[in-house]
């Protein structure tokens, strides 16, 4: 069920940021009250337990990041809803597949541009690290 929440999600959110370059706040915050209410659902009872080290991760990796404008603020809010209901395992996975294809779709497309979006790699990230591999 997680993993249909969370593609769903990052499916809408990555048309938003591929369009705008930004996610809006109460899209993240529907994102965060609908992981909150699956924590309570009674057939999520493995959902229970917040992965701490997931959580240092994300904040190690994207506070330097959102300092020095490397990543955009809704790229950081999306990741720290994701550290949520993901292992430490997971995360690292995700990470790993989302920086590839961004990697990827930078060379290719976006090499003159400032910035790009970032949520469809997550995306692609979730995708092959959850349901391929």
């Amino acid at each position: 069920m997680k993993e249909i929440v969370l593609v769903s999600f990052l499916f809408i959110f990555s048309l938003v940021d591929y369009r705008r370059m930004k996610v809006p706040n109460w899209m993240l915050l529907v994102f965060f009250i609908v992981v909150s209410l699956c924590f309570f659902y009674p057939e999520n009872r493995g959902w229970t337990a917040i992965d701490v080290n997931s959580m240092i991760l994300i904040c190690s990796l994207t506070f330097p990041g959102l300092y020095f404008s490397v990543f955009g603020a809704s790229d950081v809010k999306i990741l720290l809803i994701m550290a949520l209901i993901l292992s430490f395992t997971q995360m690292l996975d995700v990470l790993l597949y989302s920086f590839v294809c961004f990697a990827v779709y930078w060379w290719l497309f976006a090499r003159g541009q400032k910035e790009a979006p970032f949520v469809p790699s997550l995306l692609v990230g979730v995708v092959v690290s959850l349901w391929i591999l």
